[in-house]
């Protein structure tokens, strides 16, 4: 059986990213009204909880565009993804929007966009530009660092970068 994609290669590297993007991301008020020192282990990703609208369609999307694999859930109305050493879990039940702000996303990375903009045109979809330029890709970082930004099913915005080629030789 082979190595499930979340611990080799384009999965490890996405896996990584979403992890140190959520650490960014996420705002952490309610650590901050509490004083005190660090743990001595530190602190790390267990798991990101997205609310969708429907459990079956994300996972889809979750598994056949970005490679993540199923993993059983503890709770009925919900589906766990591998996501390396954390995990996505989709919560189903959403019924509002989620808001339309790119400035919003989930950041991804890979040792190369093109096997992931295939995957996408195999669905029909579309990737942009940060400007919102549709096909396009935006290298606008200084470290050479190409990105594409995506939906998922529910209107969660997705960044994908190139920037595990950095960690290569």
């Amino acid at each position: 059986m082979a190595d499930p994609v979340w611990t080799t290669g384009l999965g490890r590297h996405l896996a990584t990213a979403v992890t140190l993007a959520l650490l960014v991301a996420c705002p952490f008020e309610a650590l901050a009204e509490t004083p005190a020192a660090p743990p001595e282990a530190g602190v790390m990703v267990d798991h990101v909880a997205l609310y969708v609208a429907d459990l079956d369609v994300s996972a889809a999307f979750y598994s056949q565009v970005l490679g993540l694999e199923e993993i059983p859930s503890a709770a009925k109305g919900r589906r766990w993804m591998a996501l390396g050493s954390a995990q996505l879990h989709l919560l189903g039940g959403r019924a509002e929007p989620v808001p339309d702000q790119k400035s919003r996303h989930i950041a991804l990375t890979t040792l190369s966009l093109e096997p992931v903009m295939s995957a996408l045109k195999a669905r029909g979809m579309t990737w942009e530009d940060f400007a919102g330029h549709v096909g396009q890709i935006s290298q606008t970082r200084t470290d050479g660092v190409r990105q594409i930004f995506f939906k998922d099913p529910d209107g969660y915005w997705i960044e994908v970068n190139d920037a595990g080629k950095l960690s290569r030789p």
